[in-house]
C-alpha cells in the first residue's frame, strides 16, 4: 500500500470522454488522458461517466507526467 505522499487528489474532475483506452478528463484549465488501470482507490469518476464530475486521485509521479503538479 503507497503513503498518502505518494498519491494526490483532484477534485471536480469533468469526464470529457471516457469511449477510449484513457480517460479525457478537465482538471482545472487543463485536458489530460487518465488511463483508467493507473486511478487508485478513492477514485470516484468513470470511464462510463462522461459529463460527470468526482474525483481522481493518481499517483504523484503519474500526476507530474501529466502536467498536474
Amino acid at each position: 500500500m503507497m503513503n498518502g505522499a505518494d498519491r494526490i487528489e483532484f477534485t471536480d474532475v469533468e469526464v470529457i470522454d471516457g469511449g477510449s483506452l484513457v480517460l479525457k478528463c478537465r482538471i482545472g484549465d487543463k485536458i489530460v488522458h487518465v488511463p483508467p488501470l493507473r486511478m487508485l482507490p478513492g477514485t470516484t469518476i468513470s470511464m462510463h461517466g462522461t459529463g460527470r464530475r468526482g474525483t481522481l486521485v493518481l499517483e504523484r509521479d503519474l500526476a507530474r507526467e501529466l502536467g498536474l503538479v
